[in-house]
């Protein structure tokens, strides 16, 4: 953990091309779009995120699609994926179609949307748009907790956008926040069990990540009750017919899933965006207007961060293993022989986290709880600092 607090984020000391950021993938990255606008503000969100306003959306449309033709123009890159997050993407869905096509994703595309626009008519556009998976915010059935959480969408409108969503796309995920501080933890349980008989394909169960710089500010974790919950959690799935497809998500099928995290290396466009190249982070700007100001000139590129091979081997092996299974042949197809890894992920397996299956090793119950902790761990001690460190730019 040391050697991960080492690694500093520093401003570019010239700026950085697109073909050179395109040439330290060693495989395809995933395409990921920012959008950072909301119609209204969340009190517990920690993400990059502003008051949807028409004038600064048209000008940051126009960012984005210049840091997206700089890509084009630089080496037509074919990117395995398109996910879209924010924000509210769809809530600019007429600024967004015309930049679907700049790049080539293939034929994977993922979005998240607020319950509220999932209408029949909306649901139809993005299917026409081709998303073929949609990531709902509903975070819970209780009345109680959506009023905490400062939700727009209630209860009635979550379970029409479920509905709407089943009959229309691939795979329907559902984001369910949970905090053992307030209320009945048991709510989890039950909004689980609400989206296991609707039969949506995956259920995502976040524990409330409490951000010093957000509304809700810092608050304690009973990470035992958590782990309890957690624990239970897995039993109801398993009792629907669900598993376990990482550390935090329930999945109906073994081949249908949705995730934003575990996506192998990434190519992030949009302010807030960060592109992880196995050896590399390079992370844009933050502020929408300093966003825009740098794509007049060049990529939006604020900081970048050079991990070198064995930290950027262990970055991705942590969070590959969220899903559950620790990879060990497509570690070293990507990073090479990283020897000290592998010794210590064998050494694991001595271990009650994680048990060997055929090459690769698989996390125990034991190993879920442990992840969980860390999972907490690197985005309090990593991740909010650095967010907070870059938010500065909206006052800026």
């Amino acid at each position: 953990m040391d050697r991960l607090l080492s690694v500093r984020f520093e401003a570019p000391a010239r700026p950085v091309e697109p073909a050179s950021i395109l040439a330290s993938f060693s495989s395809p990255p995933g395409l990921y779009l920012h959008i950072p606008f909301c119609s209204s503000i969340c009190p517990f969100c920690p993400y990059n995120k502003v008051h949807y306003d028409h004038a600064l959306a048209t000008l940051y449309f126009a960012g984005l699609r210049r840091e997206m033709e700089r890509y084009r123009d630089a080496s037509p890159p074919v990117f395995g994926s398109l996910y879209i997050g924010g924000g509210t993407p769809t809530l600019c869905l007429d600024e967004l179609e015309p930049l679907l096509n700049l790049l080539d994703h293939g034929d994977k595309q993922a979005i998240e949307v607020l319950p509220n626009h999932m209408t029949r008519d909306r649901a139809e556009r993005l299917c026409k748009l081709g998303f073929t998976s949609v990531s709902l915010g509903v975070q819970s059935f209780n009345k109680g907790v959506l009023r905490r959480l400062g939700r727009p969408n209630t209860v009635a409108m979550n379970m029409r956008a479920i509905e709407v969503a089943l009959s229309r796309f691939d795979c329907v995920d559902v984001d369910l926040i949970f905090d053992v501080g307030f209320g009945d933890p048991q709510t989890l349980l039950t909004d689980m069990e609400t989206c296991f008989t609707a039969g949506v394909d995956q259920v995502s169960t976040y524990p409330l990540m409490r951000f010093g710089y957000t509304p809700f500010g810092r608050g304690k974790h009973d990470r035992r009750l958590e782990h309890r919950l957690l624990g239970e959690a897995e039993a109801l799935a398993a009792s629907y017919g669900y598993h376990r497809g990482s550390v935090w998500t329930f999945n109906r099928s073994r081949e249908v899933s949705y995730s934003s995290i575990t996506r192998e290396l990434y190519l992030g466009l949009g302010a807030g965006s960060a592109s992880y190249s196995g050896e590399t982070f390079f992370l844009n700007h933050f502020g929408i207007r300093q966003y825009i100001a740098a794509t007049v000139s060049g990529l939006p590129v604020a900081r970048v961060a050079r991990l070198g091979s064995f930290l950027g081997a262990a970055y991705y092996l942590f969070w590959q293993s969220y899903a559950g299974r620790v990879p060990l042949r497509r570690l070293h197809e990507l990073f090479g022989s990283q020897h000290i890894l592998t010794a210590a992920t064998r050494m694991l397996g001595a271990t009650r986290f994680v048990r060997q299956t055929g090459e690769d090793f698989e996390l125990t119950p034991q190993g879920y709880e442990l992840f969980h902790d860390l999972e907490r761990w690197v985005t309090y001690h990593l991740i909010e600092p650095l967010w907070e460190e870059m938010l500065a730019e909206h006052s800026a």
